[in-house]
């Protein structure tokens, strides 16, 4: 009879802590529609994920074919800086073909911001021999540049010793990652974009004699963007771009550290070549006749940008 009665409680307890389990236990039924919808969420999430990843991976080699044998094609040199204690803008744009060898024809204007009013004049720049020379506009052809049409400044300034080609190379070098940015209109073209930053005082390789150069001095930074774009579909190269300091637009405020911005953009990579071109004081020669250059340096920043 003991037995019994233990018996029966133990089935009473067993009962009892099977019925207290389920009420603390939720069953969750999931339809298969459900299952199936975000199996294929995550499936497309893993698509884009890799294609993306696919895409930056190609920017970056194609960039780095580019450096390994660069292609002749149009370069643009985009620059804002802010003087008079910010009262004044002049944003410089120039633009044309240019040769990795170390050639380049850019022709363009140089707006200024001042007072309330805008004035705009024409500029050109020759590269040719490690010289840069750019056009000085005719109201600026007085005492000691009476007479003259250009001004010059050396190219390898900034350059290491010994060096083929610029810091700026072993900037681009240095690029092993970008970031998938979506797409712009380039031209009327969509392409895709990506973007990498870098310092410049950390790359190993970059010359003290780049990073002490003017234009940095006034960009008040050593960070750099680069930006690739690639077409969509081939993924080949359409443009590189490097820029730092300000935003280089006519707009653009000064900083604590920062009273200029720069970018150079390279693109329509092709047979192009660089050739003498029309400017404010006629046809130039290939360099300019000395008689025409002005004595004491000219475009400082220009030829510490340029990347060849």
């Amino acid at each position: 009879m003991a037995s019994r009665r233990v018996l029966a409680a133990a089935l009473a307890a067993l009962i009892l802590g099977g019925t207290a389990a389920c009420g603390t236990t939720k069953q969750v039924f999931t339809s298969p529609e459900t299952s199936a919808s975000v199996k294929a969420t995550a499936t497309a999430t893993a698509t884009a994920t890799s294609a993306t990843a696919a895409s930056e991976k190609n920017a970056v080699y194609q960039l780095q074919g580019w450096l390994a044998d660069p292609q002749p094609g149009t370069m643009t040199y985009n620059t804002i800086q802010i003087t008079s204690g910010g009262s004044i803008n002049a944003m410089t744009i120039l633009s044309g073909p240019f040769d990795p060898a170390g050639t380049a024809t850019l022709t363009g204007s140089i707006e200024t911001l001042g007072s309330g009013s805008t004035t705009q004049g024409a500029s050109s720049a020759l590269e040719y021999d490690e010289k840069v020379y750019t056009s000085i506009p005719a109201t600026l052809q007085t005492g000691d540049r009476l007479g003259k049409s250009w001004e010059a400044a050396p190219v390898r300034d900034t350059w290491a010793a010994g060096e083929r080609l610029s810091g700026w190379w072993t900037a681009l070098n240095s690029v092993k990652a970008v970031q998938a940015d979506g797409v712009t209109s380039l031209e009327g073209t969509t392409v895709d974009m990506f973007s990498a930053f870098i310092d410049l005082s950390s790359v190993k390789g970059i010359p003290a004699t780049l990073l002490d150069s003017e234009p940095f001095k006034k960009a008040g930074t050593s960070k750099v963007e680069v930006d690739v774009y690639t077409a969509m579909g081939s993924g080949d190269l359409v443009r590189v771009t490097y820029k730092f300091g300000l935003p280089v637009q006519i707009d653009a405020t000064a900083t604590a550290k920062s009273s200029a911005g720069y970018e150079v953009d390279m693109s329509g990579f092709s047979s192009a070549t660089p050739s003498p071109s029309p400017t404010p004081t006629g046809t130039a020669s290939v360099p300019p006749g000395t008689s025409t250059v002005a004595a004491g340096t000219g475009d400082v920043d220009l030829a510490a940008l340029l990347p060849f």
